[in-house]
């Protein structure tokens, strides 16, 4: 099967300027760099392989900035007449990595409102004989309590620490 040629890049003057910019400045994030890098010299006719070999980079990842570089260059032609003041922000957004969310929320915010609202309880309340909540036993009043099935101590200390408590006289 035969391979498609590699993304074509032209830059203008102005967009070489903020590339080289982001290539060799010193307060800038290296992940910006090495992208900054593939685009110039993909800009300058390298294959991907040859970059790779140049940069010693995995050539994937020469062809995923270089094809997203691609991808984006009506935005950024649009972006350099339109709004040419924000360019630099604009190349910077166009390479950053692309939005990942991250695993989702076990717990719902209802079990940990009951787990708030114990934190809140004298534990003498609950007929727990110890005179302050630790997360340690909060996490066991909560699974026995039924509210979750399971849960750290450790998670019950992160849900405390994002919202301050104090217990009621």
């Amino acid at each position: 099967m035969a391979r498609l040629p590699a993304a074509s890049i032209e830059l203008s003057d102005k967009l070489g300027r903020i590339l080289e910019g982001l290539e060799k400045g010193t307060p800038v994030a290296l992940h910006l760099k090495q992208r900054a890098t593939i685009i110039l010299l993909a800009a300058a006719g390298l294959t991907n392989l040859a970059i790779a070999q140049k940069t010693g980079w995995n050539r994937n990842t020469v062809k995923q900035w270089r094809n997203r570089w691609a991808k984006a260059a009506l935005e950024i032609a649009e972006q350099e007449s339109r709004k040419p003041w924000a360019l630099n922000a604009f190349v910077t957004s166009v390479l950053q990595d692309a939005y990942r969310p991250g695993k989702s929320c076990t717990f719902t915010p209802e079990p940990v409102a009951h787990i708030i609202k114990i934190a809140c309880d004298k534990p003498t309340d609950d007929d727990v004989p110890i005179t302050h909540w630790t997360p340690s036993a909060l996490a066991r009043e909560a699974m026995k309590q039924k509210i979750v099935e399971k849960i750290s101590p450790r998670q019950v200390g992160r849900f405390l620490k994002r919202r301050p408590i104090s217990n009621r006289t």
